[in-house]
């Protein structure tokens, strides 16, 4: 697994540079920006597609089928690519939230409340999206696996629109900052781990 981690942290540092740049300009920029916070969650976004990025130049590298002539089993192939997303969406996580307090405290506006739902949105998205995508990228592949992925986005956004009309958003923050970062957290961590679940078992009968 250590060998698997290395070359993904090597592959990012070699192919992924743009996006790392792009994440220090956002958050460089949020300092002086407007009230938006898209400045502050892109860059968890651009985390979130890592891993897919990563799978992408495995299978035009043709590592797919060479991977499976070495020690390592598909489960940790899989395993790999999440632990990559944790990695670079934790590191992004807290990027983002030293930003908002370094932006807050530079206009004197601090908000433990504005804070903690924040965080809460980032977690939200930094897991949502590999979590949805990832298994149908290890059950159909990088390209059809991303077709299948927007046709999803698009049922989302659809129930989205109507739990916002039905009012549901406002039911988490009655029930308290604390109750509803705990919430979140729990609700991502759980998503995360069955996607995760269901991509390994995706990709072990998945023929190459």
């Amino acid at each position: 697994m250590k060998g698997l981690l290395l070359k993904d942290l090597y592959m990012a540092a070699s192919y992924c540079r743009s996006f790392l740049l792009l994440v220090v300009v956002f958050l460089a920029v949020s300092f002086f920006g407007d009230d938006s916070l898209f400045f502050i969650v892109y860059p968890t976004l651009i985390a979130s597609i890592i891993p897919v990025t990563l799978i992408s130049y495995d299978e035009r590298d043709s590592w797919t089928q060479c991977s499976g002539t070495l020690p390592y089993s598909r489960g940790q192939l899989v395993s790999v690519k999440y632990l990559i997303g944790l990695l670079f969406g934790c590191v992004s996580l807290v990027l983002s939230l030293i930003a908002s307090v370094v932006r807050m405290q530079l206009r004197h506006s601090f908000s433990l409340e504005e804070l903690c739902f924040l965080a809460s949105a980032l977690l939200v998205l930094g897991v949502l999206g590999p979590g949805l995508l990832l298994p149908f990228i290890f059950k159909f592949g990088a390209e059809k696996g991303r077709i299948v992925f927007f046709v999803m986005v698009g049922f989302l956004c659809v129930i989205s629109i109507v739990a916002a009309g039905l009012g549901v958003q406002t039911a988490l923050p009655a029930m308290g900052y604390t109750w509803t970062l705990a919430v979140v957290a729990a609700v991502a961590a759980a998503l995360y781990a069955l996607s995760w679940m269901l991509s390994i078992r995706f990709y072990e009968k998945r023929e190459l």
